[in-house]
């Protein structure tokens, strides 16, 4: 599997998309990608029996994504995601087991970019799931994964896919990682990088900074993040 690929093509979809706040729209992507969606519950009897019979998830048939709305949340936005890994990544068909797999990890990584999963501080599957609308499995998975690239990060150095999603996320405006965008359903006011709906207290709109040095992990990506914004690398 040619991994690099994968990530260089949903790096491609964010700027394509202008994505550049988590949890994606998967549906708004579909639809950038000229797919209609429809869920199976929408469909007739006749009909929903007949996509059961080809999927208990989604599938796409020509420009159209069908998904099952009685699974979760998380595992509908997985499919969708998978459906359009598909697409993206150009396998024709029929599919194989390899591309099956492939278009798994497009799902992953699209939903929860490792890098984004670092800059939101998540501890734990539980963070992960919540902030990026995945299943527990799906949020272990990726979680699992994060901790790989981040020992990997830490030991080494950015790759030069890595510098290019930090900055796609790279907001000159407020000089950080923006990983969320969002308004307090409060006041109405933009948090960035706020894990909550509403800033609660109007006080603080940012979620505090990181301190790195009670982690020596941490210190080292930070230090291999200044290299790389001011021209060290």
């Amino acid at each position: 599997m040619d991994y690099l690929k994968i990530k260089s093509s949903i790096l491609e979809v964010f700027k394509e998309c202008d994505v550049h706040s988590f949890p994606i729209d998967c549906f708004k992507l579909l639809k950038m990608y000229g797919f209609k969606t429809k869920s199976y519950n929408s469909q007739s009897s006749k009909k929903k029996q007949g996509c059961f019979v080809v999927s208990n998830d989604a599938f796409t048939l020509k420009n159209t994504v069908f998904y099952n709305d009685n699974m979760p949340y998380g595992r509908v936005r997985f499919s969708l995601m998978h459906e359009l890994g598909h697409h993206v990544l150009g396998h024709g068909t029929p599919r194989t087991e390899q591309h099956e797999k492939e278009a798994d990890y497009f799902a992953s990584h699209i939903l929860a970019p490792r890098m984004a999963i670092h800059y939101a501080r998540c501890k734990n599957l539980n963070d992960v799931s919540k902030l990026f609308y995945l299943t527990y499995e799906a949020a272990d998975y990726a979680f699992q994964d994060y901790r790989r690239w981040h020992r990997y990060v830490t030991y080494h150095k950015m790759s030069e896919f890595d510098k290019s999603m930090y900055s796609h996320f790279y907001s000159d405006e407020h000089k950080k990682f923006v990983y969320t965008v969002k308004e307090c359903t409060l006041c109405g006011r933009k948090l960035i990088n706020f894990n909550k709906d509403s800033c609660q207290s109007h006080h603080s709109l940012y979620e505090p900074r990181m301190h790195y040095h009670q982690d020596p992990l941490e210190s080292s990506l930070l230090r291999e993040e200044k290299r790389f914004l001011y021209g060290g690398l």
